[in-house]
């Protein structure tokens, strides 16, 4: 070093030795990782950040993860499951921290890492999410809401052209039944993920559904952590749609599961129970409408036999009473000869006797006796002396003949008393 300052390299040099001696050798470090990316020979580089309540970053490490360190920062995760170094996710790491001279760079070379500190943090996160949601009564009210007996308008939200919007369109069409299914992308996983599955929700939800699907593939737990958030489980708790999760995990369960409606434990799981929901309320329909048709059909068949035995009675009644009317018709018509028989016989008494009385009130039988009828010249029959006049002409009519004769001298009624 000269009198008058440093050059760079000693500048880094001492600085270098500076932090060796003052740290004394590989270091634990927390943080949140940023700006995880895979390099040339499998190194792999990013930032250990921190950040302040408002989540501004307030300091940043370089970290590098060599090759010839994976193996045992692998085993380590292979030791207490599954587990993945990303975007967002927390960790403790320890390794030296270097300053490296020709690039005047500070970074930590990553040596090994505490995956317990990793999923203490989640399952901290998470008792204080499900505590939350708990107190503010928020914890099972989307279960609480109805499903529409044949939900068959499906809201789906999961990763556009992934393997379990794949899995899931394909259990549905399955099924067989005509769905209707309205999409809504999302990223699922990383930072940020929690935002985009938060308004895909709400965004389906407006769109008239009957359901809403909530899925993903497997992967680490790290990366289902997105589903413990609280803004997701607050978004499911909040929506009047029942929602179903399929996200895909055999172990653990995440808080969306347990706000949800009901949770599955894979996409095609979740696919298979809302078919399930809807072929269910089909085969309830279809055996309801078969018990109508047996029903029908035993009322047909009861109603066939009674009207059936109504129009045997009825036949017999009317056979019954034709012969019945038709005994009577017969006796009626003996009854009718008979009496007109005797009417014909009783007329021919009458007429006899009418014929007699004709006979004895015969003008001509009176004339024989000695009586004569007397008539003016007009042919009247001359029945009083006031009849005639003088000098009128009257003619006789007696037995044998007329005799014609004329008034010299015509009485009065008054000459006659």
């Amino acid at each position: 070093m000269a009198d008058n300052g440093y050059t760079v390299s000693e500048l880094l040099t001492s600085a270098r030795d500076a932090i060796s001696d003052r740290l004394g050798g590989p270091v634990w470090v927390e943080g949140e990782i940023s700006g995880f990316k895979k390099g040339r020979n499998n190194h792999t580089f990013f930032n250990l950040v921190e950040k302040d309540e408002s989540n501004t970053v307030i300091a940043q490490l370089s970290v590098a993860l060599w090759a010839g360190n994976k193996s045992k920062v692998n085993g380590r995760f292979k030791d207490v499951g599954p587990i993945r170094m990303d975007d967002g996710v927390r960790v403790r790491i320890i390794g030296p921290l270097e300053l490296w001279v020709p690039g005047g760079r500070i970074q930590l070379s990553m040596q090994d890492i505490d995956p317990e500190f990793t999923l203490e943090l989640i399952a901290s996160e998470r008792d204080r999410v499900l505590q939350m949601l708990r107190a503010e009564g928020l914890f099972d009210r989307n279960r609480q809401l109805p499903v529409p007996s044949v939900p068959l308008r499906i809201g789906l939200v999961t990763a556009t052209e992934s393997a379990a919007e794949a899995d899931f369109l394909k259990t549905l069409a399955d099924s067989g039944l005509n769905w209707e299914v309205v999409f809504a992308d999302s990223r699922v996983q990383g930072i940020g993920a929690e935002r985009t599955v938060a308004a895909a929700l709400r965004t389906v939800a407006a769109q008239d559904v009957d359901l809403i699907a909530l899925v993903r593939g497997g992967g680490a737990r790290t990366d289902l952590a997105t589903f413990d958030h609280e803004l997701i489980a607050r978004t499911i708790a909040g929506l009047d749609v029942p929602v179903f999760t399929g996200i895909g995990h055999e172990i653990d369960t995440s808080v969306a599961d347990l706000v949800a409606f009901a949770s599955h434990k894979t996409p095609t799981a979740c696919a298979s129970a809302i078919a399930d929901l809807a072929l269910e309320a089909v085969n309830r329909a279809e055996l309801a409408w078969q018990e109508i048709v047996v029903a029908l059909d035993a009322t047909l068949d009861d109603e066939s036999e009674h009207l059936s035995r109504r129009a045997r009675r009825a036949t017999s009644a009317t056979r019954n009473r034709l012969v019945i009317e038709d005994h009577r018709l017969q006796g009626f018509g003996d009854r009718v000869r008979r009496s007109a028989a005797g009417a014909v016989r009783h007329s021919g008494s009458q007429l006899d006797l009418v014929e007699a009385r004709v006979r004895a009130l015969d003008p001509a039988r009176a004339l024989a006796r000695g009586w004569s009828i007397t008539r003016s010249a007009a042919g009247t029959v001359v029945r009083s002396v006031n009849d005639i006049e003088p000098g009128g002409i009257l003619v006789t009519t007696v037995a044998d003949g007329t005799i014609s004769s004329i008034v010299s001298d015509a009485p009065t009624d008054k000459d006659n008393s």
